[in-house]
């Protein structure tokens, strides 16, 4: 008996079981095909006070048999209403609408919100069904409001000063004015564009006419309503543009080819860029052997950098020109240097035959290279008169 009360009742719980899920099923299938399929907020990182914008996207899935009319938005936590729009509108089944809220916030912090949607499809008539509710969480950090900002200015050797105004804070600056001063008079004056957080714009001004090395200039701007500026004295004094030059250089001859080590230095104040070395091709030289040019690169003010190269010369040419090409201050440059060549370390390319002479006649020998005779006869003396003493110590004993 109690093994089929035990069956029965557990019939009865898969019975009743069945019957919830079925339900569950049925409700699921006959409501609307609603999703909230995405959140954007902008901006991203937000501070306090700052007007935030976030876009709420409802869905009507594909496959959904009736229209959804959208009755609110809301954005808010489990205490707080934040924003809320009405009488959204109708999404056609496989449509959505993005619908953009507006807030702020009056403290910093994460903020954990809900996009609160709430919806109800028409029925075949034109009311429609209980209203439900959706949600898509969303997070916000909010921060501090921040204000930095800073001036810098670079010459370049045309007279021409470009000043750049860096927004280093997390709020925007916006009627920027940058301008030039002397002893308090202002000279020039030029707007710039807004500047959004770890941005930067830059101006220039034509300074090469004015009568003193110090400028002062004043980069002015407005943040939350509020006119702030920023200033900075420079020098005009024009550094020394950069020039390439060619230094410790060492000329090794091999025949008709001569090898350069050198140094390409930048003597100058300012960065050099593109330096390429190379060997012209004329009537008295030419490259050698695919080694005619080096490609440098980018040597910056008072240093140098590292350079080969390889040139067939001509019977009697004393000197070799080495051509600069380069880039300094977004100026092309191109300019010849003469290495003198008539004193070259001379490598010799004899043969080995030759060699060996050589080193036969610096040893003073010119007989046979065999072994010297007179040693060999003293020494073997000297062997057998010590035999002979052993051997008469031996019949002794």
């Amino acid at each position: 008996m109690t093994e089929r009360r035990l069956t029965r009742g557990f019939i009865a719980l898969v019975v009743l079981a069945s019957a919830v899920i079925s339900g569950a099923s049925v409700v699921a299938a006959n409501g609307p095909a609603v999703n909230v399929s995405s959140v954007t907020v902008s901006p991203t990182e937000p501070t306090v006070g700052e007007t935030v914008t976030v876009e709420v996207t409802i869905s009507n899935q594909e496959g959904s048999n009736s229209v959804v009319d959208v009755s609110s938005i809301m954005l808010r936590t489990t205490d707080e209403h934040y924003e809320r729009v009405e009488d959204v509108g109708a999404i056609a089944p496989d449509g959505s609408l993005t619908i953009p809220i507006t807030t702020t916030f009056e403290t910093a912090g994460q903020k954990d919100l809900l996009a609160h949607v709430s919806a109800a499809s028409q029925s075949s008539g034109s009311e429609s069904s209980n209203l439900r509710a959706y949600y898509r969480p969303i997070t916000i950090d909010v921060e501090e409001p921040e204000m930095d900002a800073g001036i810098a200015a670079t010459t370049n050797s045309s007279g021409e000063t470009t000043a750049t105004l860096t927004n280093y804070g997390n709020i925007e600056l916006t009627d920027v004015e940058i301008s030039t001063s002397i002893e308090g008079n202002q000279r020039d004056q030029r707007d710039a564009f807004d500047i959004t957080p770890n941005e930067s714009e830059s101006v220039t001004f034509d300074t090469d006419n004015y009568n003193s090395n110090a400028v002062t200039l004043t980069g002015e701007y407005t943040a939350r309503g509020e006119r702030h500026e920023v200033t900075r004295t420079i020098d005009l004094d024009q550094q020394v543009q950069g020039e390439i030059r060619l230094t410790s250089v060492e000329v090794t001859e091999q025949g008709s080819i001569i090898s350069i080590d050198g140094e390409a230095a930048n003597t100058g104040g300012t960065d050099v860029e593109s330096v390429l070395v190379r060997v012209p091709d004329n009537d008295t030289v030419s490259p050698a052997a695919g080694s005619g040019e080096f490609f440098v690169g980018s040597v910056d003010a008072s240093e140098f950098a590292t350079f080969e190269l390889s040139s067939s010369v001509a019977n009697g040419t004393n000197t070799l020109p080495i051509e600069l090409t380069y880039i300094v201050d977004d100026e092309r440059v191109t300019t010849t240097q003469s290495i003198e060549i008539s004193s070259a370390d001379s490598v010799s390319t004899g043969s080995n035959q030759d060699r060996a002479a050589a080193t036969s006649t610096d040893n003073g020998s010119s007989g046979s290279s065999g072994l010297p005779i007179v040693p060999l006869i003293i020494g073997l003396l000297v062997v057998l008169g010590g035999s002979g003493v052993l051997y008469r110590l031996w019949n002794r004993e």
